[in-house]
């Protein structure tokens, strides 16, 4: 069994070197795809932020800017 193990694990490692570790174009637009979805979100919340601020500095009653 050990035996039948360590050549499984040979096999394995033979087939992972026989493949090479070149990225593929799929791999590289995963990663465009991955990076512009994150930049998308960055500007996401920075876009929610700036709503809030906004949404506070609405003139009400208690402002000196509130047309009377």
């Amino acid at each position: 069994m050990k035996r039948l193990c360590l050549i499984l694990a040979a096999v394995m490692m033979v087939s992972v070197l026989a493949t090479g570790c070149q990225p593929s174009a799929h791999d590289r637009y995963r990663q465009m795809t991955y990076r512009r979805a994150a930049d998308m979100d960055a500007l996401g919340i920075q876009d929610d932020f700036d709503a809030s601020v906004l949404l506070t500095e609405r003139p009400s009653h208690l402002s000196q800017w509130y047309a009377r």
